[in-house]
């Protein structure tokens, strides 16, 4: 299954879909979390290497059959025979394909939904979804991320004319959630957080709201903390993106 990485922070966690973070770097606490890698499990560089053929999600190479552009269904093969690519192409780039892992699983597949949509699966050895991306015009517009066993790990949705998220779960391998963010006052464009302990008891809530001129988000109103058993071990209150009592 490989090793483990810590997540301490939500900025920590890389989604390549993602352009930028969008919490503040107090909106998760330091609790360690541990969280499945996938060492072990990385695609080869040459199954990669098809991505710089998708014209749709911003790839620039040209695939040439005979001297010229590839057009029509393709076929690549593993040494032992089996096969390893099939895609259609058109003036050397690929609108659909699938990718195979050696031992015949599919191991990424990319479609479209109509002429601005599309999306990108890939897979887990085991046949278990290990990604999903959706685009809208080569932009990523919600992503998710899975454990080896099929358990949601990560999740991001994109606003479709804004540049900030709508949501960003983070979750544990044993399932319970790390950090939930979610957008629920779409005119304040105001989000409500939470936190949790390991072993899924919540450990803080509260909201924060997005300023367009930090293209970030603040931490606004009461936040409530919590220990293990539920209590509540206090509580502040933010002004301005800082603290401005404590009780």
């Amino acid at each position: 299954m490989g090793s483990f990485f810590r997540v301490t922070s939500f900025a920590l966690l890389i989604v390549p879909f993602s352009l930028q973070a969008q919490p503040d770097r107090d909106l998760l606490a330091q609790d360690e979390h541990f969280v499945m890698g996938d060492v072990g499990e990385d695609p080869s560089p040459d199954l990669n290497a098809y991505e710089a053929l998708n014209k749709a999600l911003g790839g620039d190479s040209v695939r040439l059959c005979g001297g010229y552009p590839c057009i029509g269904w393709v076929e690549d093969h593993y040494p032992a025979g089996g096969l390893k690519h099939r895609g259609y192409y058109d003036g050397g780039k690929l609108t659909i394909y699938k990718n195979y892992h050696p031992d015949g699983g599919v191991e990424r597949e990319f479609r479209a939904l109509d002429a601005v949509k599309c999306v990108l699966r890939t897979y887990h050895r085991n046949g278990q979804l290990r990604s999903e991306a959706r685009y809208v015009d080569g932009i990523s517009v919600a992503y998710e991320d899975h454990y080896v066993d099929g358990k949601l790990r990560y999740a991001e949705e994109r606003h479709r004319s804004e540049p900030y998220f709508i949501r960003m779960d983070l979750f544990a391998a044993d399932g319970h959630a790390i950090s939930t963010l979610h957008l629920v006052d779409k005119k304040r464009v105001q989000f409500e957080q939470k936190d949790y302990h390991p072993g899924g008891a919540l450990r803080a809530e509260g909201h924060a709201r997005y300023d367009p001129t930090r293209m970030d988000t603040q931490r606004v109103g009461t936040w409530t903390y919590y220990d293990t058993t539920g209590a509540i071990t206090r509580r502040e209150e933010y002004q301005d993106g800082k603290v401005a009592s404590i009780r």
